[in-house]
């Protein structure tokens, strides 16, 4: 397995990979701004895309941004395949760009923050719209 930056040759299998594997259903895709091919792009070319590879196929993908004025990373977006799915693979990622607390936002009411207490993420706060989740390693 190969986790790198994603690079603009990637864009097509990245797109392809989140619309395969975000569902515009579930709870936790609060933006449209998830599922648009322009946000992918841009944040390829911008650097702020990781990937996770087996044998050349992606099996994990997120989208993250570094605040300029606070000491902290957002996770924008991220998706792993079904296969992959309980065994590690976005904590083996973050952790490739884990020099600074990395902060995920998640809707109050979404079944979604299961996810986040179970994998060991921090509560930070919460307000009627969301729950905002730490990570350090």
């Amino acid at each position: 397995m190969q986790i790198a930056l994603a690079n603009p040759t990637h864009i097509s299998e990245v797109e392809s990979f989140f619309n395969q594997n975000l569902d515009r259903d579930n709870s936790a895709v609060y933006s449209e701004e998830f599922l648009c091919p322009l946000g992918i792009k841009a944040a390829i070319r911008r650097k702020q895309m990781m990937i996770a590879t087996v044998e050349g196929q992606i099996v994990g993908a997120f989208r993250f941004y570094r605040k300029k004025t606070q000491t902290k990373i957002s996770l924008y977006q991220f998706a792993i395949s079904e296969v992959y799915r309980g065994k590690g693979l976005l904590e083996r990622m973050l952790k490739t760009i884990n020099d600074l607390p990395i902060v995920a936002l998640c809707p109050a009411n979404s079944t979604f923050n299961n996810y986040f207490y179970k994998t060991g993420w921090e509560l930070q706060g919460q307000n009627e719209e969301f729950k905002t989740w730490v990570y350090y390693s």
